[in-house]
């Protein structure tokens, strides 16, 4: 590295002085001794993200009956309806982790030649993505250039992923809350209105489908079907309460709607969110805590998310600690 000046001093000598021999300056691997591992990656696509979380992307619309040809950027298309600029597609005649960049006349631009000649093929075209397809590529940009494949491996590969995954989900946290907040006013609880003792009581409404998510004598749960029968509102108990027994009944206030089709950035996030490990928890009022490990301390955000904490396990499991990867 020395020699551009008289007065610079040669790095590389120094370091092949410590190591006892000549190093390899950004085209190799240093020895072990010093921990820093440098080497070209290999190439990392969109669609390789896309195989192993396919959530981020959304569901592809098919385009029928395009053309590709060879060396060639322009492709051939029926309809350029719903073809924007920016939208990852995937074709058997295009190379990973092609993008549409221009739109013509029964015409599409993307922004790498084909590979072949092909009439009669379809595109799958990510319209919709709930994360935009940009910022999935910054992050694998980012990703790419902080896991070195000579040292993660065989696992480069997962851990790619997980990083990306990890980004993907802080980048739609913002839409979160409304998730969150669902949740935590989800359960209702309230004790049934009957005498103590007694063996019969009656909840204020109609609990969802007609079953209690719980009943509880002094924080005892009952078995259905065994401990005690619901009919409407009514709960008879096999076995009568005793004086100064508190009964508790809790159910849903709402059920979870399932949507298909593109999952929304908060579905996203909640799906990806993570809070540690429950430490205690509550059957009154539901309440719950969480303790984050140990061994996560210190790396930051990566904490986070379930897949950051798959990301912190196997940096440790091959020795990188906060904040190098490499």
């Amino acid at each position: 590295m020395g020699g551009w000046w008289n007065n610079t001093p040669n790095f590389d000598g120094y370091i092949g002085e410590i190591l006892g021999g000549p190093s390899y300056e950004f085209g190799g691997i240093y020895p072990s001794a010093i921990g820093f591992v440098f080497c070209q990656n290999p190439s990392y696509y969109l669609d390789n993200f896309q195989a192993v979380y396919p959530n981020f992307f959304g569901p592809a619309t098919l385009v029928s009956n395009a053309s590709t040809a060879a060396g060639s950027p322009i492709v051939t298309v029926p309809s350029t309806a719903g073809l924007v600029p920016g939208q990852f597609l995937q074709c058997q005649g295009l190379p990973p982790g092609s993008i549409i960049l221009g739109i013509g006349t029964g015409t599409i631009t993307v922004n790498q030649n084909a590979l072949a000649d092909l009439s009669d093929t379809s595109l799958n075209v990510y319209m919709a993505p709930p994360i935009p397809i940009m910022a999935i590529q910054l992050y694998i940009n980012l990703a790419t250039s902080s896991l070195v494949q000579a040292r993660w491996q065989e696992m480069w590969a997962f851990g790619i992923a997980l990083y990306v995954a990890h980004y993907c989900t802080l980048y739609a946290k913002s839409a979160a809350a409304e998730v969150v907040a669902f949740m935590q006013a989800a359960i209702h609880s309230e004790t049934p209105d009957g005498a103590v003792p007694g063996t019969v009581y009656t909840l204020s409404a109609l609990p969802p489908a007609g079953v209690l998510q719980g009943l509880f004598i002094n924080g005892k749960f009952q078995r259905p079907g065994i401990d005690y029968t619901l009919s409407g509102p009514n709960i008879t108990l096999m076995v009568a309460t005793q004086s100064g027994d508190k009964i508790q009944a809790t159910w849903p206030v709402q059920s979870t709607a399932i949507t298909t089709g593109s999952p929304s950035t908060a579905q996203l996030a909640a799906q990806g969110l993570f809070n540690g490990v429950m430490s205690s928890k509550s059957v009154g009022d539901v309440s719950a805590s969480y303790t984050v490990l140990n061994e996560q301390e210190g790396w930051g955000t990566f904490r986070t998310t379930t897949f950051g904490a798959q990301l912190i396990d196997l940096a440790r499991v091959i020795g990188s600690g906060p904040g190098l990867f490499l």
